[in-house]
């Protein structure tokens, strides 16, 4: 496939009348003076203040008088996975923002994940990017299938990075939710693909409900295509620094379509048995594996159950212990940390959610599996849980999505619980006490 560099049009200068004089002034932009004068003035490198503590980084008790103050909660320990030593074991679970135009990360981008690594997130992941502009699952969802979007990423990450986090981002393609809206966000017509919604298998029955697109099934060549897309943004991600990046293979999207018996009815060597079944993902691991430094962590984003027994009268057969057995395949195949969702691959599915309801198959999984590092999601409410998580050896790293939303400050917060006292970054460190 190839992937078009993107050109900004080019301004287009406008003709003086005849009668006037051509030593006039050349007419231009309001704003270039401006830019012309500020960038040598006051460089962007200049807003990056250094940190000599990281955010979120233990430092040692608050109180050293209270039983084991002298031992350090595994949360604020740092994880070394190949050369990335993340400072503490909270990661931000990527979550859509519906905020891009034309697959390009914005400001809003930047602030968001910024306040993240200011206050202390180990990692963060950052939303699922498709590597296909079909592969959005609305037109407001961000993408790496042009190096033009490589900038603003390279930005993000340079904060980040500032700060002392590490950052990640999550590969996708949406396969059969591809082309929908978004409660928030208005997109005219033409913004949308509605012929060009594609998944393992097509057809209305196979419609993941009335306010999506009927997929067609993909061509073998343009199965290639996606498993090159994917190789191509890996290279991407790299160029901008990435320190990891997460294959989304969970909830619904194209990956797990081809892995769910319930989404992919195919009889050619990408459907049928489990081994078939997975082909697809061990063939988008190996593209994304050749494609990014080897030295660098790679995530899967799994689902480890579709949460019902099944649907019209197909049995769903993807539960643990396939995941299991996909687990074991990823490892060996390069995958180096498995993160640990659950469902979204039907609207049938029966959610019990509770604190914690997707611990248990990481565990399962960690139990399993030697060799490859765990992340749990799912409804972790605090420091204490997430300590208990990790104690209890049913995860070597812990995620969360939403809480990050209501607190961007919840590393700060679960230190505090922990009677950790962690880094601040220094332009937020007078927040670190309360005056009275």
């Amino acid at each position: 496939m190839n992937f078009t560099l993107f050109k900004p049009s080019q301004a287009k200068t406008s003709k003086m009348p005849s009668s006037q004089s051509t030593s006039a002034a050349p007419v231009t932009s309001i704003y270039e003076p401006v830019a012309a004068k500020s960038r040598p003035i006051y460089p962007q490198e200049n807003y990056y203040i250094e940190q000599p503590d990281t955010p979120g980084s233990y430092l040692g008790p608050i109180d050293a008088s209270l039983p084991n103050a002298d031992k350090v909660p595994l949360l604020f320990q740092p994880f070394t996975i190949k050369d990335l030593t993340i400072p503490n074991r909270i990661v931000v679970a990527p979550m859509c923002m519906y905020s891009s135009k034309d697959g390009f990360f914005t400001n809003f981008h930047l602030a968001s994940i910024g306040s993240f690594a200011i206050n202390g997130a180990g990692l963060i992941i950052q939303e699922a990017t498709a590597v296909m502009p079909n592969g959005r699952i609305t037109p407001g969802c961000a993408g790496l299938w042009d190096d033009a979007q490589v900038y603003k990423l390279k930005e993000i990450v340079d904060f980040v990075h500032v700060q002392g986090g590490k950052v990640g981002i999550q590969l996708a393609h949406a396969g059969r939710k591809a082309s929908a809206g978004s409660s928030y966000t208005k997109f005219a017509e033409s913004d949308f693909w509605p012929e060009n919604v594609v998944a393992p298998s097509g057809g209305a029955h196979l419609q993941w409900d009335k306010h999506h697109r009927v997929p067609r099934e993909l061509s073998l060549p343009e199965i290639q295509e996606v498993i090159d897309a994917f190789g191509a943004a890996a290279a991407r991600a790299a160029r901008a620094g990435m320190d990891t990046v997460e294959i989304h293979g969970a909830h619904g999207y194209l990956i797990h379509n081809f892995l769910s018996p319930l989404t992919n009815h195919r009889t050619d060597h990408y459907g049928g048995s489990l081994e078939n079944r997975a082909r697809f993902l061990l063939e988008v691991v190996a593209s994304v594996r050749a494609n990014f430094p080897a030295e660098k962590p790679i995530f899967l984003r799994i689902s480890a159950s579709d949460l019902v027994e099944e649907v019209d009268g197909i049995d769903a057969s993807w539960e643990i212990e396939q995941t299991i057995q996909i687990a074991k395949w990823v490892r060996d195949a390069g995958v180096d940390v498995l993160h640990v969702s659950s469902g979204g691959n039907t609207a049938q599915q029966k959610i019990l959610t509770a604190p914690g309801y997707q611990v248990p198959f990481a565990e399962q999984i960690k139990r399993a599996v030697p060799g490859l590092a765990i992340v749990a999601v799912g409804i972790i409410l605090n420091g204490p849980h997430a300590e208990e998580v990790l104690v209890s050896e049913k995860a070597d790293l812990v995620a969360m999505g939403r809480t990050f939303l209501r607190h961007p400050n919840f590393a700060l917060m679960a230190a505090k619980e922990l009677n950790v006292k962690a880094g601040f970054s220094q332009q937020y460190s007078r927040g670190r006490t309360i005056h009275s």
